[in-house]
């Protein structure tokens, strides 16, 4: 891809930014941590969520910003089996009737959480509160958080109420109403875990247009505009942020929503989208990333001014230092190339550097999604370095990568590597120049995942394989992603040492 520099048109009146100086970034006392020396980078990995009857897949992670000792995961945990016919092999398509009987099992997908206040040496586990809250039966699209203040927060969709009537099972499946009846839930805890809150309902299917900011227009079907929540906290001024994807606009169009609480999630303000009418949404988009009162967002869109001289779909960065009420657009790159088939989320994929106000940085794929690259901002998206490649493996393609800073401004990458029989392992690199240049790739998984075909049966129901994650301390790289070694699709585990990039 081709970084494009100082495209400078604006849909927003861009508030000019201060630099202000920053204490240096420090963490409390660690936990020591086992090391397997049998590995290449003294770290280790695990299994950490699922099991024989029930799969985990899309695990998230999130670290403490008072105590990296503490961190908290969260996967999608379905049942394997669900009573009706049998889920399709992999790459084809469930019949709606199957769809209809597993979303209507009680409990057939729920949310788990896995907490440690050892750095990882220990866990203990919860499973989400929103199903019985809501009366709904399921959860799925798992995510977890930390504030400012150290508060862990979980959330979930919840969706298809429980006893569903005639009419809402017919609206399920038809295509042309297509409600799910669902909303994003979370719920959060003062004390590491112990405890935690009523859950409160962050936007869904259910929230009323004047929630919605001027101009924000979306279409109440599917999962709109609820669907692949996140939590992603700005840990200079405490502002939490939550995306849901969907459909809105006119002409209707694919549009990310986000919602903003600036009081720990008790309260939130209007829903907002990632785009405008002068950049269009059309394909997939990042998560935000915040950092230093400045939020960041990134996607494809189906067209730019002609003053930018962009070709599209191209790949566009807002920055929004109101939290999203107005942003300043910049295209990244044009003549975004099309990704081969879907391999989930992650593409393209976007971090802020806490460590240094501006400063962004903009993962994506290259054609065929053989090489992922990055490109870095360090005035807001004004003018963008890059690319530089972040990553490869010969013989692979790269399929649901993610990327993190840590508080020190360190960048690392991971990504699992592909093989044509559909075998995988888990690879990352790391910057330790902000994203400029990066380590050579390492392999993180030390054997490869079997195809999921090979665990058909204990898949997780062909359902929560759509993305991996990463976090980063001062210190290391915690990794969770869907790994298929033990028989079943679960949530596997893994840290590396920064010292061995």
């Amino acid at each position: 891809m081709k970084c494009t520099k100082a495209l400078l048109f604006s849909v927003a009146v861009f508030i000019s930014v201060l630099a202000v100086s920053r204490p240096a970034n420090s963490q409390q006392p660690v936990t020591n941590l086992p090391v397997n020396q049998a590995t290449s980078y003294k770290g280790e990995e695990f299994l950490l969520i699922g099991s024989a009857n029930r799969g985990a897949g899309e695990p998230v992670i999130a670290i403490s910003p008072k105590d990296p000792n503490i961190i908290i995961v969260g996967a999608m945990c379905n049942l394997h089996y669900v009573d009706g016919e049998k889920f399709a092999a992999s790459g084809q398509m469930v019949s709606q009737d199957t769809i209809s009987v597993y979303r209507n099992t009680p409990d057939s997908s729920i949310s788990e959480y896995a907490i440690s206040k050892d750095r990882g040496k220990t866990w203990r586990y919860l499973e989400d509160p929103f199903r019985e809250y809501s009366r709904m039966n399921t959860t799925a699209d798992t995510f977890v958080g930390t504030g400012k203040d150290g508060t862990l927060f979980i959330g979930a969709m919840s969706f298809f109420p429980l006893n569903a009537s005639p009419l809402m099972i017919a609206n399920e499946k038809d295509e042309s109403k297509g409600q799910l009846y669902g909303y994003i839930d979370i719920a959060s805890s003062s004390d590491d875990g112990k405890t935690w809150s009523t859950p409160v309902q962050v936007m869904g299917q259910s929230t009323p247009l004047e929630e919605y900011a001027p101009g924000v227009k979306p279409v109440f079907k599917g999962s709109t505009p609820y669907d692949r929540p996140f939590l992603i906290t700005d840990q200079s001024t405490g502002t939490i942020y939550v995306p849901g994807d969907g459909k809105g606009g006119d002409p209707v169009h694919m549009e990310f929503f986000f919602r903003v609480s600036d009081d720990n999630g008790k309260t939130w303000g209007l829903v907002y989208s990632y785009d405008s009418p002068n950049y269009p949404e059309s394909g997939f988009a990042s998560r935000p990333a915040a950092a230093n009162g400045a939020l960041g967002v990134a996607y494809i869109a189906s067209s730019a001014p002609a003053s930018t001289g962009a070709k599209c779909p191209c790949l566009v960065f807002g920055a929004s230092r109101d939290e999203g009420k107005t942003f300043d657009y910049h295209v990244v790159q044009s003549n975004f190339p099309p990704m081969r088939g879907f391999f989930g989320f992650g593409n393209p994929a976007l971090a802020a550097d806490p460590s240094h106000p501006g400063r962004f940085a903009v993962m994506s794929l290259t054609a065929g999604n053989v090489e992922m690259q990055v490109c870095v901002t360090d005035d807001y998206g004004k003018t963008w370095k890059g690319p530089v490649k972040a990553g490869s493996v010969p013989g692979a393609i790269i399929v649901r990568p993610d990327i993190g800073y840590s508080p020190k401004g360190d960048l690392a990458v991971m990504w699992r590597s592909f093989k044509p029989d559909e075998t995988y392992s888990l690879w990352s690199a790391v910057s330790h120049d902000g994203g400029f240049t990066f380590s050579k790739p390492l392999q993180v998984s030390q054997w490869p995942s079997p195809a999921r075909q090979s665990i058909e049966y204990r898949g997780n129901n062909w359902d929560g394989d759509d993305l991996s994650s990463i976090a980063v301390d001062n210190d290391f790289a915690h990794m969770v992603w869907a790994d298929g070694r033990a028989g079943f699709l679960g949530a596997w585990y893994a840290r590396v040492p920064l010292s061995s990039y």
